[in-house]
Protein backbone atom coordinates (compact mmCIF):
# COMPACT_ATOMS: atom_id res chain seq x y z
CA UNK A 1 0.00 0.00 0.00
CA UNK A 2 1.95 2.99 -1.08
CA UNK A 3 1.77 6.06 0.62
CA UNK A 4 1.60 8.84 -1.58
CA UNK A 5 2.11 12.80 -0.64
CA UNK A 6 1.63 16.43 -2.10
CA UNK A 7 2.92 19.69 -1.04
CA UNK A 8 1.11 22.77 -0.77
CA UNK A 9 3.92 25.62 -1.15
CA UNK A 10 3.99 29.53 -1.69
CA UNK A 11 5.39 30.89 -4.59
CA UNK A 12 8.63 32.31 -4.25
CA UNK A 13 10.58 34.84 -6.72
CA UNK A 14 13.98 34.05 -5.29
CA UNK A 15 15.02 30.29 -6.12
CA UNK A 16 17.96 29.96 -3.69
CA UNK A 17 15.08 30.64 -1.08
CA UNK A 18 12.66 28.74 -3.13
CA UNK A 19 14.67 25.82 -2.99
CA UNK A 20 15.28 25.61 0.44
CA UNK A 21 11.83 26.06 1.89
CA UNK A 22 10.75 23.20 -0.29
CA UNK A 23 13.27 21.57 0.98
CA UNK A 24 11.79 21.59 4.47
CA UNK A 25 8.89 20.55 3.55
CA UNK A 26 9.94 17.75 1.46
CA UNK A 27 12.15 16.19 4.61
CA UNK A 28 8.87 16.29 6.47
CA UNK A 29 7.32 14.65 3.87
CA UNK A 30 10.29 11.84 3.97
CA UNK A 31 9.83 11.40 7.53
CA UNK A 32 6.42 10.40 7.06
CA UNK A 33 8.18 7.28 4.72
CA UNK A 34 6.16 8.74 1.30
CA UNK A 35 6.69 6.89 -1.67
CA UNK A 36 5.76 10.01 -3.83
CA UNK A 37 5.79 13.21 -3.41
CA UNK A 38 4.45 16.04 -5.85
CA UNK A 39 4.97 20.16 -5.83
CA UNK A 40 2.56 22.64 -7.32
CA UNK A 41 3.12 23.86 -10.74
CA UNK A 42 4.82 26.79 -10.92
CA UNK A 43 5.62 27.29 -7.48
CA UNK A 44 9.35 28.57 -8.79
CA UNK A 45 8.32 31.32 -11.30
CA UNK A 46 11.76 31.50 -13.30
CA UNK A 47 12.81 29.53 -16.32
CA UNK A 48 14.63 26.65 -15.77
CA UNK A 49 18.02 26.20 -17.54
CA UNK A 50 19.46 23.01 -15.80
CA UNK A 51 17.31 21.04 -14.03
CA UNK A 52 20.17 18.80 -12.60
CA UNK A 53 22.18 21.78 -11.48
CA UNK A 54 20.07 23.91 -10.47
CA UNK A 55 17.48 21.94 -8.41
CA UNK A 56 20.53 19.54 -7.37
CA UNK A 57 19.30 19.95 -3.38
CA UNK A 58 15.82 18.16 -4.06
CA UNK A 59 17.62 15.29 -6.11
CA UNK A 60 19.81 14.90 -3.13
CA UNK A 61 16.69 14.80 -0.81
CA UNK A 62 15.09 11.94 -2.91
CA UNK A 63 18.12 9.64 -2.47
CA UNK A 64 18.16 10.49 1.58
CA UNK A 65 14.75 9.87 2.12
CA UNK A 66 14.37 6.94 -0.70
CA UNK A 67 11.15 9.12 -2.36
CA UNK A 68 10.13 9.42 -5.75
CA UNK A 69 9.98 13.22 -6.41
CA UNK A 70 7.91 15.15 -8.61
CA UNK A 71 9.17 18.89 -7.93
CA UNK A 72 6.32 20.37 -9.85
CA UNK A 73 6.26 21.61 -13.29
CA UNK A 74 8.51 24.50 -14.46
CA UNK A 75 9.12 26.29 -17.82
CA UNK A 76 12.39 25.05 -18.85
CA UNK A 77 14.72 25.68 -21.98
CA UNK A 78 13.78 22.03 -24.08
CA UNK A 79 17.25 22.56 -26.16
CA UNK A 80 20.19 24.72 -26.81
CA UNK A 81 17.59 27.36 -28.46
CA UNK A 82 16.58 30.05 -25.54
CA UNK A 83 13.37 30.24 -27.24
CA UNK A 84 12.27 26.80 -27.27
CA UNK A 85 10.42 26.32 -23.80
CA UNK A 86 8.49 23.95 -22.42
CA UNK A 87 6.18 22.97 -18.71
CA UNK A 88 8.31 20.51 -17.96
CA UNK A 89 7.93 18.38 -14.83
CA UNK A 90 10.51 15.76 -14.15
CA UNK A 91 10.71 12.59 -12.31
CA UNK A 92 12.97 11.90 -9.77
CA UNK A 93 13.19 8.55 -8.81
CA UNK A 94 14.18 7.20 -5.29
CA UNK A 95 17.85 6.94 -6.33
CA UNK A 96 18.21 9.78 -7.50
CA UNK A 97 17.78 9.45 -11.30
CA UNK A 98 15.70 11.71 -13.85
CA UNK A 99 14.10 9.21 -15.17
CA UNK A 100 11.67 11.15 -17.30
CA UNK A 101 9.46 14.37 -18.30
CA UNK A 102 5.95 14.88 -18.68
CA UNK A 103 5.67 17.95 -20.79
CA UNK A 104 2.43 20.08 -20.53
CA UNK A 105 0.11 19.08 -23.05
CA UNK A 106 -2.66 22.24 -22.59
CA UNK A 107 -0.53 25.33 -22.18
CA UNK A 108 -2.95 27.67 -20.69
CA UNK A 109 -4.03 31.51 -21.50
CA UNK A 110 -0.69 33.62 -22.10
CA UNK A 111 1.39 30.55 -21.42
CA UNK A 112 0.62 29.42 -25.15
CA UNK A 113 2.50 32.27 -26.63
CA UNK A 114 5.53 31.54 -24.35
CA UNK A 115 5.70 27.49 -24.46
CA UNK A 116 5.43 24.78 -27.18
CA UNK A 117 2.66 22.19 -26.00
CA UNK A 118 3.44 18.39 -25.00
CA UNK A 119 2.89 15.85 -27.56
CA UNK A 120 2.41 12.54 -25.60
CA UNK A 121 1.85 11.43 -22.04
CA UNK A 122 4.28 9.25 -20.78
CA UNK A 123 3.64 6.33 -17.91
CA UNK A 124 6.38 5.98 -15.32
CA UNK A 125 7.03 3.24 -13.13
CA UNK A 126 8.59 2.22 -9.52
CA UNK A 127 8.64 -1.27 -8.27
CA UNK A 128 5.04 -2.02 -8.47
CA UNK A 129 3.78 1.35 -8.74
CA UNK A 130 2.81 2.93 -12.54
CA UNK A 131 2.04 6.80 -12.27
CA UNK A 132 1.43 9.51 -14.56
CA UNK A 133 1.31 13.28 -14.62
CA UNK A 134 -0.66 16.00 -16.29
CA UNK A 135 -0.13 19.38 -15.68
CA UNK A 136 -2.56 21.86 -14.40
CA UNK A 137 -5.16 22.74 -17.11
CA UNK A 138 -4.35 19.50 -18.23
CA UNK A 139 -7.10 18.08 -15.82
CA UNK A 140 -10.05 19.78 -17.95
CA UNK A 141 -9.39 17.61 -20.75
CA UNK A 142 -11.17 13.85 -20.03
CA UNK A 143 -8.43 12.36 -23.03
CA UNK A 144 -5.45 12.80 -20.65
CA UNK A 145 -6.62 11.06 -18.26
CA UNK A 146 -8.22 8.30 -20.08
CA UNK A 147 -4.93 7.56 -21.93
CA UNK A 148 -2.42 7.44 -19.11
CA UNK A 149 -5.38 4.79 -17.88
CA UNK A 150 -5.41 2.61 -20.78
CA UNK A 151 -1.41 3.11 -20.72
CA UNK A 152 -1.56 1.33 -16.88
CA UNK A 153 -1.63 3.89 -14.59
CA UNK A 154 -2.20 3.54 -10.94
CA UNK A 155 -2.15 6.59 -9.24
CA UNK A 156 -2.06 10.26 -10.96
CA UNK A 157 -0.49 13.49 -10.10
CA UNK A 158 -1.40 17.05 -11.41
CA UNK A 159 1.06 19.71 -10.13
CA UNK A 160 -1.49 22.66 -10.62
CA UNK A 161 -1.26 26.68 -9.96
CA UNK A 162 -5.08 27.57 -9.67
CA UNK A 163 -6.95 31.52 -8.62
CA UNK A 164 -8.94 31.39 -5.75
CA UNK A 165 -11.68 31.60 -8.63
CA UNK A 166 -10.77 28.55 -10.29
CA UNK A 167 -10.61 26.17 -7.16
CA UNK A 168 -14.56 24.97 -6.57
CA UNK A 169 -14.18 23.80 -10.66
CA UNK A 170 -10.73 22.51 -10.22
CA UNK A 171 -12.15 20.78 -7.16
CA UNK A 172 -14.94 19.41 -9.40
CA UNK A 173 -12.60 18.32 -12.35
CA UNK A 174 -10.14 16.45 -10.55
CA UNK A 175 -12.94 14.01 -8.21
CA UNK A 176 -14.96 13.56 -11.61
CA UNK A 177 -11.38 12.51 -13.26
CA UNK A 178 -10.41 10.22 -10.91
CA UNK A 179 -14.08 8.88 -9.96
CA UNK A 180 -14.87 8.36 -13.66
CA UNK A 181 -11.49 6.23 -14.37
CA UNK A 182 -11.45 4.65 -11.03
CA UNK A 183 -7.92 5.77 -9.98
CA UNK A 184 -6.35 7.85 -6.98
CA UNK A 185 -5.89 11.14 -7.58
CA UNK A 186 -2.98 13.93 -6.00
CA UNK A 187 -3.10 17.59 -7.14
CA UNK A 188 -1.05 20.00 -5.19
CA UNK A 189 -1.44 23.88 -5.74
CA UNK A 190 0.29 27.03 -4.74
CA UNK A 191 -0.97 28.85 -1.48
CA UNK A 192 -0.15 33.07 -0.47
CA UNK A 193 -1.86 35.16 1.97
CA UNK A 194 -3.37 38.65 2.08
CA UNK A 195 -4.30 39.66 -1.13
CA UNK A 196 -2.55 36.68 -3.39
CA UNK A 197 -4.80 35.33 -5.55
CA UNK A 198 -3.43 31.85 -5.14
CA UNK A 199 -5.49 29.95 -2.34
CA UNK A 200 -4.12 26.45 -2.11
CA UNK A 201 -6.90 24.04 -1.29
CA UNK A 202 -4.90 20.91 -2.51
CA UNK A 203 -6.80 18.09 -3.27
CA UNK A 204 -5.88 14.13 -2.74
CA UNK A 205 -8.91 12.21 -4.01
CA UNK A 206 -8.89 8.39 -3.00
CA UNK A 207 -12.44 6.35 -2.47
CA UNK A 208 -14.84 4.52 -0.56
CA UNK A 209 -16.48 1.30 -2.06
CA UNK A 210 -20.09 -0.29 -1.43
CA UNK A 211 -20.25 -3.44 -2.98
CA UNK A 212 -23.60 -3.87 -2.50
CA UNK A 213 -24.83 -0.81 -4.04
CA UNK A 214 -21.88 -0.76 -6.56
CA UNK A 215 -21.28 2.86 -5.88
CA UNK A 216 -18.33 4.40 -5.27
CA UNK A 217 -17.84 7.84 -3.38
CA UNK A 218 -14.51 10.17 -3.26
CA UNK A 219 -12.78 10.37 -0.43
CA UNK A 220 -10.86 13.44 -0.32
CA UNK A 221 -8.46 15.42 1.61
CA UNK A 222 -8.12 19.09 1.15
CA UNK A 223 -5.48 21.73 1.93
CA UNK A 224 -5.59 25.08 4.35
CA UNK A 225 -6.37 28.20 1.55
CA UNK A 226 -3.14 30.38 3.09
CA UNK A 227 -0.83 27.85 4.49
CA UNK A 228 2.17 25.72 3.33
CA UNK A 229 1.75 22.08 3.99
CA UNK A 230 2.02 18.84 3.37
CA UNK A 231 -1.01 16.29 2.71
CA UNK A 232 -0.59 11.95 3.10
CA UNK A 233 -2.69 9.13 1.91
CA UNK A 234 -2.26 5.33 1.99
CA UNK A 235 -3.86 4.09 -1.16
CA UNK A 236 -4.58 0.74 -1.95
CA UNK A 237 -4.24 0.23 -5.32
CA UNK A 238 -4.98 -3.70 -5.19
CA UNK A 239 -8.13 -2.25 -4.29
CA UNK A 240 -8.96 1.02 -7.08
CA UNK A 241 -7.43 -1.91 -9.70
CA UNK A 242 -10.56 -4.21 -9.15
CA UNK A 243 -12.73 -1.11 -9.05
CA UNK A 244 -11.25 -0.08 -12.38
CA UNK A 245 -11.41 -3.27 -13.92
CA UNK A 246 -14.83 -3.92 -12.83
CA UNK A 247 -15.79 -0.31 -14.39
CA UNK A 248 -13.99 -0.67 -17.85
CA UNK A 249 -15.55 -3.81 -18.63
CA UNK A 250 -19.15 -2.16 -19.31
CA UNK A 251 -17.03 0.03 -21.61
CA UNK A 252 -18.32 -0.03 -25.14
CA UNK A 253 -15.28 0.03 -26.94
CA UNK A 254 -16.93 -0.47 -30.34
CA UNK A 255 -18.89 2.76 -30.20
CA UNK A 256 -15.56 5.50 -29.35
CA UNK A 257 -13.14 5.95 -32.19
CA UNK A 258 -10.44 7.37 -29.18
CA UNK A 259 -7.96 5.24 -28.34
Amino acid sequence: MPRIALVQIHLHQNKTKAVEHALKLLRKVGLSDSDIVCLPELWYTKTVINFETEFGKLIEAAKEYNMIIIPGAFIERSNDNDNDLQISSPVISADGVIVGRQMKIHPFGSQRKVVRAGRNVELFESGNIKFGIGICYDIVFPEVVRALVKKGADILFFPSRIRYEGIKPWHMYVQVRALENRIPIAAPNVCGSGNSVYKGKSILVDFDYNYKTDIAVPKLRIGSSVNDQFIVMDTDLNHTRKLRKKRFEDFRNDLYDLF
